[in-house]
């Protein structure tokens, strides 16, 4: 009996050790890849969209628009709103005027005159009543308005317009053409024309249709449109 107690205590002392070595043994840590590190994307900065940029002016019988070079309406003017609005805002677009006092004729009230290049603006001292008596009057004597080109309206007597400038026979939409007379100042003949004619609200006073437009003077010894002007009645005096 005596002889088999160690080896009995030497087994016994083997699976004691076995029992601990599997204790002590945990399972693997699984293993982590290195990664790249993250990189922040930078901020993106909105890409300002550009400000439109005055291309030409435009008018009419009822308004003075300015332009961007596609034809979009950056501003109007009408004949009829307080004239320092419209110098104010055409100020902005052509810099600012030339300003003279104008003594006015026979047929027309003194004033004062606001010049930018060909456009003449001129302020009558008689107050505005529409749609009949404007605040003011444009003339056009040149091509350009300051710093930017100047016509009529696309449409308004052409479908591109009419300048300065332009043989009257350019004039192929809506003309209502006068027969030619003589300037008994200069000597010069002349014929009136009017075009982008627009008709007003009967006036109960008078029985005759009334209508404004745009006129335009042509000249014989030129053969080229001189002046334009608006808005033209064909009524009063």
């Amino acid at each position: 009996m005596s002889s088999k107690r160690p080896a009995v205590l030497l087994v016994l002392s083997l699976a004691a050790i076995a029992a601990l070595a599997a204790c002590s043994t945990g399972p693997t840590p699984p293993t982590v890849s290195p990664s790249a590190p993250a990189t922040s994307s930078a901020p993106t900065t909105p890409i300002p969209t550009p400000e439109p940029v005055a291309a030409s002016v435009a008018f009419s019988a009822e308004a003075i628009m300015v332009l961007d070079a596609a034809g979009a309406t950056l501003a109007s003017f009408d004949y009829f709103q307080p004239t320092a609005e419209v110098v104010t805002g055409l100020t902005e677009y052509l810099g600012a005027p030339v300003d003279s006092p104008n003594a006015g004729g026979m047929e027309t009230p003194p004033g004062i005159d606001h010049v930018w290049a060909g456009l003449r603006l001129f302020d009558t001292d008689t107050p505005g009543n529409a749609p009949e008596v404007p605040n003011h009057v444009m003339f056009v004597d040149g091509p350009m308005a300051g710093p930017l080109p100047i016509a009529t309206a696309d449409g308004v007597g052409s479908p591109e317009g009419v300048a300065v400038g332009d043989p009257p026979a350019s004039m192929t939409i809506g003309v209502e053409v006068s027969p030619p007379y003589t300037d008994p100042t200069t000597g010069r003949t002349v014929v009136v024309s009017r075009i982008g004619i627009v008709t007003l609200p009967p006036n109960p006073a008078d029985s005759m249709p009334r209508n404004i437009g745009v006129m335009a003077l042509s000249y014989d010894d030129t053969g080229v449109i001189e002046r334009l002007s608006a808005p033209s009645a064909n009524f009063g005096v």
